[in-house]
């Protein structure tokens, strides 16, 4: 757990156990708020830890209990865990891509209200505003407190490596244009959706992107070399057995996203299960 804070503001990093992807161990929650108003950002996983972790660093650093959950997507380790928190009563947001997925995950509970780019949140007198960064998933959602400097950016930034875009939720071209967008803003500390507070995040920001632009690049490269491949034999030539065996599908997923990035582009051309360059 870490805090930043001033004398209006708490921004506390709450990481909840959960059986998210290697190598990370759990989901970061973030506390909002002082003694008078708090929300909850992202719920973690449905289970009994997710509540006892919550109300601990409630009562240690004398929050009010949040009113409200912003959920940035709805991913299992994610958004599930407001059913462990109904005692709160919160009103629980999610951008309105996201709306039914949300409700899915989260059922019986059926109520949501929606969020859209550029919507302005108060808590504790300060503006929180809502930035629409899909990529990961249609409707994901990220934080942004310009008071502090401070962005929330669920799963499009990790602490540790690169966080994984393909189907069925995911679209690369949308997601480098939402990173790209992230990096205009003025930060000086981003919360990570699993991981270590970032504090150079513009260079984390960075990083990534080229991580993505670089993978582009020796997909063109591979494709050349081999004519024609599916995603699963390029995914093994990308990577020679160097990744842990629980991550092979998402990386696999990743790399189909970067082709069909590619096929929008005019520049792969795409046979039943199998890409290749376009002559």
């Amino acid at each position: 757990m870490s805090v930043t804070n001033n004398k209006r503001l708490k921004i506390i990093r709450v990481p909840i156990p959960t059986p998210t992807l290697w190598p990370h161990t759990s989901t970061n929650c973030y506390l909002i708020g002082n003694e008078h108003e708090s929300i909850l950002l992202d719920a973690g996983y449905n289970q009994p830890e997710t509540k006892q972790g919550l109300d601990e660093v409630i009562a240690k650093h004398n929050l009010a209990k949040p009113s409200s959950i912003l959920l940035t997507h709805f991913h299992p380790d994610h958004a599930p865990g407001v059913l462990q928190l109904v005692d709160w009563e919160a009103t629980i947001f999610c951008h309105f891509q996201e709306k039914e997925a949300i409700l899915d995950a989260i059922a019986p509970i059926n109520t949501v209200s929606v969020l859209k780019d550029g919507d302005e949140l108060t808590v504790a007198g300060v503006k929180l505003q809502v930035i629409h960064a899909p990529g990961h998933t249609p409707g994901h959602l990220n934080l942004y407190i310009p008071s502090e400097k401070v962005l929330l950016a669920g799963d499009n930034i990790l602490g540790e490596g690169t966080t994984w875009i393909g189907k069925p939720d995911g679209d690369m071209t949308d997601y480098i244009q939402a990173l790209q967008r992230l990096q205009n803003l003025e930060i000086n500390k981003l919360g990570p959706g699993h991981g270590d507070w970032v504090l150079a995040p513009h260079q984390q920001i960075q990083f990534v992107l080229d991580r993505r632009l670089q993978r582009e690049q020796q997909i063109k490269e591979l494709l050349a070399d081999h004519k024609k491949v599916s995603t699963t034999e390029l995914t093994k030539l990308i990577y020679q057995d160097h990744i842990h065996p629980s991550v092979f599908e998402v990386a696999r997923r990743t790399t189909e996203a970067h082709l069909l990035k590619l096929v929008n582009e005019g520049i792969v051309f795409q046979e039943d299960s199998q890409f290749s360059l376009k002559a």
